[in-house]
């Protein structure tokens, strides 16, 4: 069979593709090289070589001597122009693309050039992959599956490699773990891997040892979901499911799988509501403690200190009685080889970190509770873990303990510094009250840190100056820096291509977009490399990538 230089061509944008798929869950350099080669297979892909061969054929040996290297040149720019032109046809290609412009555009209002062009050249993959898959030949079904399974492969890879990480504890901070890839990005992409499953999983024409594989890798999914603690992994699985199923059944023409859809939405909601109460019910009580009767003596003769005006509790156990802070200070000395008035690996105190851990335990604050600890709770204390709970690798109790006791300091101290969703709280007021003074037109492209940091002074915000980041929800990063006609701008670039072509009714760009609606209600996704190309090349890839839908 010969092969064409069109063929040839054409391979290599599949084995670009290829690399870029099989590296989202690894490294953003791969995926850097991957965008370069595609740029060039793009551009060869349209030059024009016999017309190059003509044009020499045609002049004279010193003519042609002299006029190969213009006249090449003039063809490349030929070419790019062409393949922008099969662009302009894709109306909706276009459409997203203009995305891109719209940060161009903000740079009208830009003061700080520098930060803009390093925004602008994040946001690349945000021109050229649409305009690679958007003017490039639509892949077919083998080709469209084959690539699925390479990226449930990587998924596979990764989350191995990530997990012996934190087994053999290689970390400082669990969702330090995939380093080159955000925790965050790595759990949606988990998320939408698990529903590429199920979508093969409900084929009758999909092999029974195929499904057996695919179970054992979903449940390998949802392991590693828990043991990394991924809680937006989780969050975004559970609530595109609950989200996705009304809409199965609302389109479902069969009596008994619509009955058994509802159930199954009814059931989740159901078990995720009760579970989160428990644990809310179970946070806020407290176990009764008689003040008047405490013990004035520590086993070796020393005074507890009792703070009886404070309230504060770990698992229900006040943090503030039965403490002799320097029994405590010098059995812990003993025991570890960071000093109890120092830091931890984390950054936080060590000393407020152990008063929390053996309160967990209903453990006295001295020389017998901190004797009493296990070599490798005194190990979990020294990386920041506050209680004994969170040593549960399998339970998303430890976040939602987390997020409890964040929001239980808030309410006291008003400073949501360390707490994840209290910290997003404070973004949130910052960029509602930039956008209240600059709702118009945005303060621009590359102004957004410098309005952050001016804002959060304004608002005499508790949060400290390493801690005082971007809005972290997308919508609102958009509507700081463009303004009313930027945001607009973007939920047209956003949402019309898929109107347009009637993705909402296909599977996977349906589930593929709660997700990442999901990701930018909580998360700036499209302010990293890894989320912009997350989102941008799912987007083109299941809209005007393929040749067929997949109709629900």
């Amino acid at each position: 069979m010969k092969i064409t230089f069109a063929d040839f061509c054409r391979s290599w944008y599949f084995l670009a593709l290829a690399g870029l798929i099989a590296m989202l869950p690894f490294s953003k350099y791969v995926i850097s090289m991957s965008e370069m080669v595609l740029t060039v297979t793009w551009i060869v892909q349209r030059y024009d070589y016999p017309g190059l061969l003509k044009f020499l054929k045609q002049r004279s040996r010193r003519a042609a001597a002299g006029l190969a290297f213009p006249y090449a040149f003039y063809l490349v720019f030929k070419g790019i122009g062409k393949g922008f032109l099969d662009l302009y046809r894709n109306k909706p290609a276009l459409v997203f693309l203009s995305l891109y412009l719209l940060h161009i555009a903000g740079l009208i209002f830009t003061t700080d050039f520098d930060y803009a062009i390093k925004d602008l050249r994040t946001k690349v993959p945000i021109f050229l992959i649409p305009l690679f898959i958007g003017t490039s030949k639509p892949i077919g079904r083998k080709m469209f599956d084959a690539y699925l399974f390479l990226f449930l492969l990587a998924l596979v890879v990764g989350t191995l490699m990530y997990s012996w990480k934190i087994y053999s504890l290689n970390y400082i901070d669990i969702r330090d773990v995939s380093r080159n890839v955000s925790h965050i990005i790595l759990g949606l992409e988990l998320a939408l891997g698990l529903f590429i499953m199920a979508w093969f999983l409900s084929r009758r024409s999909f092999p029974a040892w195929g499904k057996i594989l695919l179970l054992l890798v979903s449940a390998w999914f949802m392991v590693y979901i828990f043991y990394s603690r991924s809680f937006t992994g989780l969050a975004v699985f559970a609530i595109t499911l609950v989200i996705l199923l009304p809409i199965l059944v609302f389109r479902q023409k069969r009596p008994g799988l619509k009955i058994l859809l509802a159930s199954i939405m009814i059931l989740i909601t159901t078990a995720a509501f009760l579970y989160i109460r428990g644990i809310v019910r179970e946070f806020y009580t407290v176990h009764p403690m008689d003040k008047t009767r405490l013990d004035s003596l520590t086993s070796r003769g020393n005074p507890y200190t009792n703070i009886l005006n404070s309230d504060l509790t770990e698992n229900g156990n006040y943090l503030y009685l039965y403490c002799q802070f320097d029994e405590m200070r010098d059995a812990w000395n003993k025991r570890s080889r960071i000093s109890c008035d120092s830091n931890g690996i984390n950054g936080e105190r060590i000393t407020f970190t152990l008063i929390r851990f053996l309160t967990s335990k209903n453990l006295r604050k001295d020389a017998d509770g901190v004797n009493s600890l296990k070599t490798d709770e005194i190990r979990a204390i020294e990386r920041g873990i506050p209680n004994y709970l969170f040593l549960d690798k399998f339970s998303m109790k430890s976040r939602i303990y987390e997020f409890l006791w964040g929001y239980d300091m808030y309410k006291r101290t008003g400073d949501p510094t360390g707490y994840t969703i209290m910290q997003r709280i404070e973004f949130w007021k910052a960029s509602l009250g930039i956008i209240r003074d600059n709702w118009l037109t945005g303060v621009g492209t590359g102004d957004m840190n410098e309005a952050f940091q001016q804002q959060y002074v304004k608002m005499d915000s508790k949060l400290k100056p390493d801690q005082r980041w971007r809005s972290h929800n997308q919508f609102l990063s958009v509507f700081v820096g463009f303004g009313i006609l930027g945001f607009l701008w973007f939920l047209i670039s956003v949402f019309y291509p898929a109107w347009k072509l009637g993705g909402y009714s296909d599977y996977f760009f349906l589930v593929f977009m709660i997700i990442g609606i999901l990701s930018m209600m909580t998360e700036d996704t499209l302010e990293s490399q890894m989320g912009v190309t997350f989102f941008t090349f799912f987007y083109c890839f299941f809209l005007f990538g393929r040749r067929e839908y997949d109709r629900i």
